[in-house]
């Protein structure tokens, strides 16, 4: 029997038990769904923090007061004590060969007022150097902090031109904990990973520190530390065993943290992986749901068509023709369950990408969460079909293997 002859006769089949078919089919297409709703969200969160983390640029590093190992990255430097950074760790810091610029910076949450409307924003206390050490951050208008500045204040683009029913320009005056500032500076918009700088008021470290909780000048949450791009992991193991000497502490009583932007990297996709794996556990299970749907499926249209077998083979029909007839049915269904699993499943990914770019609107990522490949629609297909084939072997042994009288006497 030629192969248009089976896809032939395995059509007829699967539309002569319509229902029980599409209730078969049904069961692939939530495990395909899955898998790329799954796949596809997980491809673009990790490409979208890959780019992010690719804004801040690869010569920025970061030291936290606090062991990560302690205390998990995002505690680091806000549950510590205060005082655990100092101007002694900066002058460490400044003396590493690599080192281009060193920011310190303390932080805060304060009441900003402008045109009688108020606004608790997040407040960054820091010294010049921040827009050196942050060099993919332009100044859209005006200027930054310099040294010896006093009563002034730069904007985030976000705070600047959003926040308040009308915009704020460089030389306004706001309110800050009820203190008159002026702006000397709007930031360029960032929009991406870590985009709390949109949405930030910056101060000099001695006009933050009443505002700080406990942090202040020579009193640090955290140091930033521009380095040479080539060399900066490098350059940060260099910092971290200058600042273990100056701090005395060894590996296992460490009270700091230095993160690159890789280490970062790493540790998020290390906790993003562990998330894919258990939720691919779950498609996983859908599709085994859907192959032992398609099994039960063809068991039963072997007993049901048990006689037809004997006729087909009393007709000359060999065991390899009949396995292979009910193998293309099987793998039929798994070829309709996977194109339309492969639609709701673009359907899925599509509201997931429209739910998160409706909460996440300019103040986190600046790209999309869902990535569709071309592969991974391959990846879907191919085993939908692997899927069908795989819960087809075993019923169409079971016909392969009937004796065509016994299968002619069948009632």
């Amino acid at each position: 029997m030629k192969f248009d002859d089976s896809l032939k006769f395995a059509l007829n089949n699967l539309t002569t038990r319509g229902l029980r078919s599409w209730l078969t089919i049904i069961g692939v297409i939530i495990g395909v769904a899955a898998i790329v709703a799954i796949v596809s969200v997980g491809q673009g969160m990790q490409e979208t923090i890959s780019a992010e983390l690719g804004s801040l640029g690869g010569d920025v590093v970061f030291v936290l007061a606090g062991s990560s190992f302690q205390m998990g990255i995002a505690q680091a430097g806000y549950a510590r004590a205060a005082g655990e950074l100092d101007d002694r760790d900066v002058r460490v810091i400044e003396a590493v060969e690599g080192v281009l610029h060193v920011a310190p910076d303390i932080f805060g949450f304060v009441e900003v007022s402008y045109l009688k409307q108020n606004r608790t924003l997040y407040m960054y206390g820091t010294n010049e150097n921040w827009a050196k050490v942050r060099s993919s951050f332009n100044i859209e208008s005006g200027r930054f902090l310099k040294r010896g500045d006093s009563g002034v204040v730069v904007l985030g683009n976000t705070i600047a031109k959003e926040a308040f029913d009308k915009e704020i320009f460089v030389g306004s005056n706001i309110k800050i904990e009820g203190e008159s500032f002026r702006v000397i500076g709007i930031l360029e918009k960032f929009g991406g990973f870590g985009s709390d700088e949109d949405q930030s008021v910056y101060l000099t470290l001695e006009d933050a520190e009443p505002y700080s909780g406990g942090f202040g000048v020579d009193n640090y949450y955290a140091i930033e530390v521009k380095v040479d791009a080539e060399r900066a992991e490098e350059i940060a193991e260099k910092m971290k065993e200058k600042l273990m000497i100056s701090r005395h502490v060894n590996e296992e009583n460490i009270d700091f943290t230095v993160l690159t932007p890789k280490t970062i990297a790493e540790m998020v996709f290390s906790i993003m992986n562990t998330i894919n794996l258990f939720l691919y556990g779950i498609a996983a299970i859908s599709l085994v749901v859907g192959a032992v749907g398609i099994a039960n499926t063809m068991f039963t249209s072997v007993t049901e068509r048990t006689r037809q077998i004997g006729i087909l083979k009393s007709l000359g029909m060999t065991n390899k023709e009949v396995m292979n007839l009910f193998l293309v049915e099987s793998a039929l269904i798994g070829l309709v369950g996977g194109i339309l699993g492969l639609f709701v499943g673009f359907i899925i990914s599509g509201t997931i990408g429209q739910i998160a770019a409706y909460f996440l609107r300019g103040a986190m990522f600046r790209t999309s969460f869902i990535s569709i490949t071309p592969g991974l629609i391959i990846f879907a297909l191919a085993f939908s079909v692997i899927i069908g084939v795989i819960s087809g072997i075993f019923p169409a042994r079971r016909a392969a293997k009937l004796q065509p009288v016994e299968a002619l006497r069948y009632e």
